[in-house]
């Protein structure tokens, strides 16, 4: 058997070729997740949850447009069954004793809400048109965004008195037997001003 001499004069059996060399993949490549076949799918996330909030607004607004038309029902029935009924009594009981009163309404428009008032004289009748700063008052104001009544009082009599917002009420809180306590307070407060001593 013929030896083979090799390049570096030794003798013996030929090598095997070396293997090609081999590119060694990157370790990042490697344990990386696949990439999203659509790279905008994004958009669609943040426009859904966009869509989402703006359904959730207009049923929160729906709901507090509701609640604040069925408030403004109730507060109309207890206007027609209470509030007004009692306001005319003490009218009524004013002008037996020398003074007078009035009612003044404001319905629900664009941009107020409704309003009754209760304006009172202690002496005579009121002959021109009733001012926080002349007459004793109470006012009550239909408060729709908080679901309340707003109140205020007066009780200026000849260039004396004081006019200020009290605590509101709950529709709830509005009977006959609390309108009458209030207006009387507001009276009591008036009926000394303008006496001498």
């Amino acid at each position: 058997m013929t030896k083979i001499r090799r390049s570096d004069g030794s003798r013996g059996a030929p090598r095997a070729p070396e293997p090609a060399h081999r590119e060694q993949a990157h370790p990042d490549q490697s344990s990386s997740q696949p990439q999203s076949a659509d790279p905008l799918v994004e958009i669609d996330h943040l426009l859904n949850r966009r869509s989402s909030r703006v359904r959730e607004m207009a049923e929160q607004s729906a709901s507090a447009r509701a609640e604040g038309e069925a408030f403004l029902r109730q507060f109309d029935e207890i206007s027609r069954r209470v509030i007004k009924p009692t306001m005319e009594a003490v009218i009524s009981r004013l002008r037996k004793d020398g003074g007078d009163g009035s009612i003044a309404e404001r319905g629900l428009d664009a941009s107020q809400n409704p309003r009754v008032i209760l304006w009172m004289s202690l002496q005579g009748e009121i002959s021109s048109e009733p001012h926080q700063d002349r007459n004793p008052f109470l006012q009550l104001d239909a408060d729709t965004a908080h679901r309340r009544v707003d109140v205020w009082e007066g009780d200026m009599w000849e260039k004396q008195g004081a006019s200020r917002a009290m605590a509101p009420w709950e529709l709830v809180e509005i009977s006959p037997e609390s309108l009458t306590k209030r207006i009387i307070g507001i009276l009591a407060r008036a009926t000394p001003h303008g006496l001498t001593h």
